[in-house]
C-alpha cells in the first residue's frame, strides 16, 4: 500500500452525508427518507485527524483462557453453527447457535451457566432465519429474528421478556448487532438489507441504523448515512462497517480510502480519522482474476442460483479502486480495530488499533491474529474457529492492557 498525498482531493465515495430522520414503515417511506438524505449538505467542515503513515507492529501473544466446542459431540458445548458470540458485563460468554436455535452462556472458567431457546414460532422461540444478537452489560439479550421480523428479548436469567416487531418491508436482514451501552438500543454493524427494494427504490445511501427497544415497538433511527455504490453487488465496493463506542458514539467506514468517521452519541459527525494509505486502482488483471475465482468457486455446483450467479458475473460492475479497509470492530474499552487489505485484493492485511480521539496504538501483522468475533470487559475477546470438518470452536483469550 503506497502513501497518498495528504492534500489530495477525496473522490466522491469519501463524502460523508449527515442527516437524521426516523424511518416510516413501508417502501414509499424508505424512498422518501432517501430523498431527504440526498438533500442534506455535505459535511465539508469536518475535522480530519491524520494518523501516522508508518506501521508499528505489536505482539499478538494473547493469554488463552478456555475453549468450548466439542468435536466428538454429545456434550453441552456441541454447537451446530455458531451465528454470533458476545459477552456480558461480568465476562460470561454468550454463544448463539442458529442450528439448535439456542443460546449457551459460559462463565469465566469455561463452565456452563445455562442454555435456553428453541426453534418455533411461539413466545421466546426462534424461527431460524437471519439471526443477529447482542448482550447488554447487565446480561439482557436482544436477538433479531428475521423470520419473525422482530426482536426477541431475554432477561439476564435467560427467561423470555418480550417480542418487539419491526415494521417495514416483507423481509429485513440485519447482518450483526452491537448493544448500545448508553441506552436500551442496538446498532446494526453492517448494511441492513430489505427484500422489497427495486432498482428504482434502492436507497442512495447506506444507513447507520439504531433500534430503540425500550417500548413495545422498535424505534428505528437512521443515525447517519454513508456512501452507497451506484450498482448493487459491485465488485471491490467499499465495505460498510459500524462499531459502537462506550459512550454511545459510533465509528464507521464506507470509503475506499482509510477514513473512519466518528459520530457523537447524538449521531452528529464529530471528526474523521485518516491514514495516508492510497487504494490500489482496479486493473484489467484484477477483474479477470476476480471472475476466475468466482467461476472456480461454482465448479461442481448446479441449480438456479448457479445460473443467476453466472448471469451476474457476465454483467459485473467493478469499483475503480481496491478499498484499503476490509473490516472494523470496536472493543469494550473503545479501541477501534481496523482490518486492512492484504497484498491481494481478497486477502487480509494488518489490523490497526486506533482510538476515537485520534491516537494510533499500533498494528498486528496480517498473520498475527484474526479480528475478534466479540469483545468483553477487561480485555476479554472471543474467536470462532472451525476445523477441516467445519466444526465450530469458540476460543476465549485476554488482551494485555496496552491493546484493549
Amino acid at each position: 500500500m503506497s502513501l497518498a498525498n495528504p492534500g489530495a482531493t477525496n473522490v466522491v465515495d469519501d463524502r460523508m452525508y449527515k442527516h437524521r430522520c426516523h424511518l416510516i414503515p413501508g417502501l414509499a417511506a424508505a424512498v422518501a427518507c432517501a430523498v431527504c438524505l440526498a438533500t442534506a449538505s455535505v459535511a465539508n467542515a469536518q475535522e480530519v485527524v491524520e494518523l501516522p503513515a508508518e506501521d508499528r507492529f505489536l505482539s499478538a501473544d494473547f493469554k488463552e483462557l478456555y475453549r468450548v466446542g466439542s468435536v466428538v459431540g454429545g456434550g453441552w458445548d456441541t454447537f451446530g453453527a455458531v451465528a454470533a458470540v458476545d459477552f456480558d458485563g461480568v465476562g460470561n460468554l454468550h454463544v448463539l447457535d442458529d442450528q439448535a436455535a439456542q443460546i449457551t452462556v459460559v462463565d469465566l472458567e469455561g463452565g456452563l451457566v445455562r442454555q435456553f431457546g428453541r426453534r418455533g414460532e411461539g413466545p421466546g422461540e426462534l424461527s431460524g432465519q437471519a439471526w443477529a444478537f447482542s448482550v447488554w452489560s447487565d446480561g439482557r439479550i436482544a436477538v433479531y429474528d428475521g423470520g419473525k421480523r422482530a426482536f426477541v428479548l431475554f432477561g439476564a436469567d435467560g427467561g423470555f421478556d418480550r417480542q418487539i416487531p419491526l415494521e417495514g418491508p416483507t423481509f429485513i436482514s440485519i447482518p450483526a448487532l452491537q448493544a448500545d451501552p448508553a441506552r436500551m438500543s442496538v446498532v446494526s454493524t453492517g448494511e441492513v438489507q430489505y427484500l422489497d427494494w427495486t432498482p428504482l427504490a434502492r436507497p442512495s445511501f447506506r444507513y447507520v441504523m439504531r433500534y430503540g427497544l425500550s417500548s413495545d415497538q422498535a424505534e428505528v433511527d437512521t443515525v447517519a448515512a454513508g456512501w452507497q455504490p451506484e450498482t448493487a453487488g459491485m465488485a471491490f465496493a467499499p465495505v460498510f462497517k459500524v462499531g459502537v463506542l462506550p459512550d454511545g458514539a459510533m465509528a464507521f467506514t464506507d470509503s475506499s480510502t482509510y477514513r473512519i468517521s466518528i459520530l457523537g452519541p447524538d449521531g452528529g459527525l464529530s471528526h474523521v480519522l485518516s491514514r495516508p494509505l492510497r487504494p490500489e486502482p482496479v486493473t484489467r488483471q484484477h477483474r479477470a482474476e476476480y471472475l476466475e475465482r468466482e467461476l472456480k468457486a461454482m465448479e461442481g455446483s448446479s441449480g438456479a442460483w448457479v445460473d443467476r450467479r453466472r448471469a451476474e458475473l457476465e454483467s459485473m460492475q467493478f469499483h475503480h479502486a481496491i478499498p484499503v479497509v476490509r473490516d472494523l470492530r470496536t472493543s469494550w474499552e473503545g479501541t477501534i480495530w481496523v482490518r486492512r487489505v492484504g497484498d491481494e485484493p481478497d486477502s487480509d492485511g494488518p489490523i490497526d488499533l486506533i482510538t476515537a480521539d485520534g491516537r494510533y496504538l499500533g498494528s498486528f501483522a496480517d498473520d498475527a491474529t484474526d479480528l475478534p468475533s466479540a469483545f468483553g470487559r477487561d480485555g476479554l475477546v472471543a474467536f470462532v474457529e472451525r476445523d477441516e470438518l467445519d466444526v465450530p470452536t469458540v476460543v476465549v483469550k485476554r488482551l494485555p492492557p496496552g491493546v484493549r
